[in-house]
Formats: C-alpha cells, structure tokens, sequence
C-alpha cells in the first residue's frame, strides 16, 4: 500500500510538467495580460456553452436544435482585446506581433485576410491529426484596437457565422466578415 502511494504521488509529479507544458501559447498570453489596463480578456468554457443550451431550454424549432448541436461540439472561446493607446503606437506594434507570433504557420493554416478601411483581419484555422478544425482563430489590427479569438472544438466552416451571431460577443463580428467573404457577399459596414 505504501508503495502504491508513493507511486501515485510520482506520477503525480510528473504529469503535473507535462499537464503545464500543454498550456497554449494563447493560455500565456491571456495569463500575462489578464487584469491590467486597455486589456479586455473572455474564456468561455465548455460549461459555459452548456449552460447557454441549457438557457436555449427544450425549444424545438429546427433552428434550435441546430444551435445546440453547433454549441455542443465547442470547448472554448478566448477573446482577448487590447484598447490602443494613440500615444504609444509602438507598444501596440509590439503586441500585435507577439500575438502574431503565437500562432506559427507550421501549425496554423491561414485561410484568409481581410483588409477593410485600416481594419486588417487574418483567419487561421489548426488541424487535428484527423484533419478536423480542432481551433480557429481570428487575428484582427484596427485603428482603436487589436483583437485576438480563438474558437477550439469541432469546428464546422459553415457554422462559425451562426455561433458569432448568437454569442453577440465583441470581436466576434469578424468571423461573420470571413463568412460573407467566403460567401462572395460584400461585409456590412
């Protein structure tokens, strides 16, 4: 017995390395910018997307029951949002470029950009070894702000637009652009 404790708390060490090691670089980020100020940070969590079903209660319209089943292949949503300070432009040079630099064309495919006025809008997605979209990202530089999302689950092209729409959630708006682009319809301004 005493050797199967002293076991389980080994392990217990080890696996705590590797549990840290697979933060995201996106977890950092969030860590390192959470509370301070012209930062904005939101993590939804899959409880939270099942909360939201469950606020949706037993509706049974088809457009409902579509949501749900939408809102049940999601396991995160991160936002995070920097108010840029018009007198200090190199910081917000310097912020863009490390949250560019998170996401490594190696693992990150860019699907599109989209520029719009002074609005740059850049959409990548990662794969999983099933060649599933496991994350998608949008990585937004405007005038006022820089904005990063990440979407994680299984992810469906065709439904980022509705999930964007019915979150209502700042930032989100941009993954309704990459749709109507995809779409060939001009965005709204």
């Amino acid at each position: 017995m005493k050797t199967r404790i002293i076991s389980l708390v080994i392990t217990a060490f080890l696996a705590v390395p590797l549990l840290l090691n697979a933060q995201s670089p996106l977890d950092k980020v969030f860590s390192k910018y959470s509370g301070q100020d012209r930062f904005t940070t939101v993590n939804l969590s899959k409880e939270m997307f099942t909360q939201f079903m469950a606020m949706m209660g037993n509706q049974k319209d088809s457009s409902s029951r579509e949501m749900k089943g939408i809102i049940d292949q999601l396991t995160g949503l991160k936002v995070l949002t920097y108010d840029i300070d018009t007198t200090d432009y190199s910081k917000a040079v310097s912020i863009y470029n490390e949250w560019a630099g998170l996401f490594p064309p190696a693992t990150y495919k860019e699907l599109m950009a989209v520029t719009e006025g002074r609005d740059n809008y850049k959409f990548m997605t990662k794969l999983d070894p099933n060649g599933t979209i496991s994350e998608m990202v949008m990585l937004m530089k405007g005038r006022k702000e820089i904005v990063v999302i990440s979407l994680t689950g299984v992810i469906d092209m065709a439904n980022v637009s509705k999930i964007s729409r019915s979150m209502g959630i700042h930032g989100m708006e941009g993954f309704q652009k990459m749709h109507q682009r995809q779409q060939g319809t001009p965005p709204k301004k």
